[in-house]
């Protein structure tokens, strides 16, 4: 079954999505296991719940592509960075053939919950590092192509030239 992504120019990206409460309920829990299949399935390496139509505060990840080492965070907070920044073209699995000349820390500190509500704190580098920072930027409405010479500009592609999309959220909220 083929899982189809919300994609720009639609204004829900743009969307600020909400804290996840805790416990699960089971159509998080699903869903959880859907975004994997679907970062999977369009050869990503992460993906918010914002690009399935969820406004919900969690992304999965998996940078190794190998499909076994697969994470989820739920209402992730990045308490630390580096100082040292790289800037790098990004691309998105909601603005495909379009990229952003983004400049990311290359070394944070994740604070989050697991699934089962627990919370954890982590240091991420380089490729996880970005693939975060890119994921919490979908978390609070930010597109990697919004960014200009590494800096973030909302102006870049105007949210007034975004238009509603067919493809409507099955968002709960």
């Amino acid at each position: 079954m083929y899982i189809e992504l919300v994609k720009y120019p639609d204004v829900f990206l743009r969307s600020v999505s909400k804290t996840v409460p805790f416990p699960l309920d089971e159509k998080t829990q699903r869903l959880i296991k859907w975004m994997y299949k679907a970062m999977y399935q369009h050869h990503g390496i992460g993906l918010a719940a914002i690009q399935v139509g969820y406004q919900k505060r969690m992304f999965v990840m998996d940078c190794t592509r190998s499909q076994t080492n697969e994470k989820v965070f739920i209402n992730p907070e990045i308490v630390e960075r580096s100082e040292e920044t790289i800037r790098d073209n990004e691309g998105c699995l909601s603005s495909p053939g379009k990229t952003g000349d983004v400049s990311r820390h290359i070394r944070i500190i994740l604070k989050y919950q697991d699934e089962n509500g627990k919370e954890e704190k982590k240091t991420f580098y380089n490729l996880e590092a970005r693939c975060i920072q890119h994921e919490m930027d979908h978390l609070d409405g930010k597109l990697c192509i919004d960014y200009e010479k590494g800096n973030y500009s909302r102006d870049k592609h105007k949210s007034q030239t975004m238009v509603e999309s067919d493809f409507r959220t099955k968002s709960d909220t």
